[in-house]
C-alpha cells in the first residue's frame, strides 16, 4: 500500500510539473504569435491609409501577406467599410459571431474619417487552447490514477497477501487456507496453493499417526519384555540361593552363574527404560530464528490470520494487548504455539466465545486463551502436555495428541512455559504462555 501510495504522488507530481510547464510554454507562443499580428495588422492599416489618401479603393490582398509572413499571422478576413454605406458596416461587423474582431479607423489626407478596417482572427482565443490542456491533462491524470488504483486493487493487493501464503506452508502453518476467488489472475493459483496445503496437511496427519503406531508398538513390546525379565531374575535369585535344591542350600559354580544372569538382567532393563523413555519423545522441527520485535507485531499476525477465520466460523473473538513491550525471542516459535492454543479453542470450545490477552509482567510476556465448553477436569489438564495423549474431549475430533506437547516444547526452548486450567462451573478453559522479555 505505501509503495502504490508513493506511485499515486509522483504521478500527482509529473502531472503538476506539466502543467507548470505547458501553460506558460502557451502563454509564451501567443506573446510571441501576437507580436507578429501586430506587425501585420499595423502594415495592412498603412497600407490601407495611403490607398484612402491617394483617392484609390481600399483592397487588402491576404494572399500576397501569406506569401511574405506566417500564415497564422496574416488574418483570416479583413473587410473595408466604408463611412458612407453604415449598414454595409452593420453587416459586416455582425457577420461571424466567432471571430476575434479588431476595427481600426482610416482617415483621408485632410484627417476626415473614411471609413473602417475589419480584421478577423478565427483562431487567436487563448483560452480555449488553455482549456483544452487543461481538460487533456485532467482527463489523462483520472485514467492513469484509475488505471493505477485498479491495477493494485485486483493485482498488487492480492499477490501481496498471496505471497505470504508459501513463507506460511513452509513455517507448518496449514491450518489456514486461502479464501477462493473468481479472479481469473489467481484463481487457479489459488486453487493449487489450498491443494498443496492439504496435501502437506495430510502428510503430517499420516506422519503423525506413523509415529504413533510406532511409537506404540515400541512401548508394548518394552512393556512386555519387562515382565519376563522380571521372571528371569526371580529364578536367578532362587538359584542363587539354592532354593531348588532339596537340602535348599546354593552351589557355589549356580551361584556364580545367577549372579551374571542377574547383572545381565540389569542391563536389559536399564535398555528397556531407555526406549520407553524415547519413545514418549517427538522430534520437534522447529528452529529458533532470535529477533527483537514488539509484542503489537505478534498482535497483527494473529489478528489478521484469525479475525476473518473466526468470522466465518461466527465465534465471537476478542483479541487485547495490553501494552507493547519490546521482545528479544523467535517471534514465529510464539506464533506457532498460539496458533496452536487457538486452533485447539476452535477444535474443542462450544463456539460461544474465545478471547485472547497478551501483554508484560515484570521481566515476562503472558499471553492467555480462553474459550468456553467442553471442560477437562483438573486431573486430565495435568497430561494434555504430554505427547500422543487425548482428553475425554476429543471424541470425534480429528488430531494426534502432539500439539501442545510440541507446543510446550517450543515454549521451553524458548526459556518459558505453558499451563492449562479449568473452571467446570462457568464451563472455561484457560491456556496461559509465559515467555521472558
Amino acid at each position: 500500500m505505501k509503495r502504490t501510495v508513493s506511485i499515486l504522488a509522483l504521478i500527482t507530481l509529473f502531472f503538476l510539473a506539466v502543467s507548470l510547464i505547458i501553460f506558460p510554454l502557451i502563454n509564451k507562443h501567443y506573446d510571441n504569435e501576437n507580436g507578429m499580428k501586430i506587425v501585420v495588422i499595423n502594415r495592412m492599416i498603412a497600407d490601407a491609409r495611403k490607398a484612402a489618401a491617394d483617392g484609390n479603393a481600399v483592397n487588402i490582398d491576404l494572399d500576397a501577406y501569406r506569401r511574405e509572413y506566417e500564415k497564422r499571422a496574416v488574418p483570416d478576413r479583413v473587410d473595408y467599410i466604408d463611412i458612407k454605406d453604415m449598414s454595409a458596416s452593420e453587416k459586416s461587423l455582425m457577420a461571424d459571431p466567432y471571430a476575434s474582431e479588431m476595427i481600426y479607423p482610416i482617415k483621408g489626407t485632410d484627417n476626415s474619417l473614411c471609413g473602417f478596417l475589419c480584421i478577423f482572427y478565427f483562431t487567436n482565443d487563448i483560452r480555449f487552447t488553455q482549456t483544452v490542456a487543461a481538460a487533456a491533462l485532467i482527463i489523462s491524470y483520472v485514467i492513469i490514477i484509475t488505471v493505477v488504483i485498479s491495477g493494485y486493487r485486483l493485482m498488487v493487493r492480492p499477490f501481496n497477501t498471496l505471497s505470504e501464503y508459501p513463507e506460511k506452508i513452509a513455517k507448518g502453518r496449514l491450518d489456514e487456507g486461502i479464501p477462493e476467488s473468481k479472479s481469473r489472475l489467481f484463481g487457479k493459483y489459488i486453487w493449487g496453493m489450498n491443494m498443496l496445503k492439504d496435501e502437506m496437511s495430510l502428510k503430517d496427519k499420516n506422519i503423525n499417526a506413523m509415529e504413533k503406531e510406532k511409537q506404540t508398538l515400541i512401548i508394548s513390546i518394552a512393556h512386555g519384555i519387562k515382565t519376563p525379565l522380571s521372571n528371569i531374575k526371580l529364578y536367578a535369585e532362587a538359584i542363587e540361593r539354592g532354593i531348588y535344591h532339596d537340602d535348599k542350600k546354593p552351589d557355589e559354580k549356580d551361584a556364580e552363574t545367577a549372579a551374571k544372569i542377574k547383572q545381565n538382567v540389569d542391563k536389559v532393563e536399564v535398555l528397556v527404560k531407555e526406549i520407553m523413555d524415547s519413545s514418549a519423545k517427538v522430534d520437534i522441527e522447529h528452529k529458533s530464528v532470535i529477533t527483537s520485535f514488539y509484542l503489537k507485531e505478534l498482535k497483527e499476525m494473529i489478528k489478521k490470520d484469525y479475525a476473518s477465520r473466526m468470522e466465518l466460523l461466527h465465534i465471537p473473538f476478542d483479541i487485547v494487548c495490553e501494552n507493547n513491550p519490546l521482545l528479544t525471542s523467535d517471534k514465529d516459535g510464539i506464533y506457532k504455539v498460539v496458533s496452536q492454543l487457538l486452533d485447539n479453542a476452535v477444535k474443542y470450545g462450544s463456539g460461544a466465545g474465545i478471547s485472547l490477552r497478551m501483554g508484560s509482567q515484570d521481566e515476562d510476556v503472558i499471553i492467555s486463551v480462553k474459550n468456553k465448553g467442553n471442560v477437562l477436569s483438573e486431573e486430565e489438564c495435568a497430561y494434555v502436555f504430554k505427547s500422543f495423549w487425548r482428553g475425554s474431549n476429543a471424541k470425534n475430533k480429528e488430531g494426534q495428541g502432539i500439539g501442545l506437547y510440541v507446543a510446550k516444547k517450543i515454549a521451553e526452548s524458548l526459556g518459558g512455559d505453558i499451563f492449562m486450567k479449568s473452571w467446570a462451573s462457568e464451563d472455561t478453559t484457560e491456556v496461559t504462555l509465559i515467555i521472558p522479555i
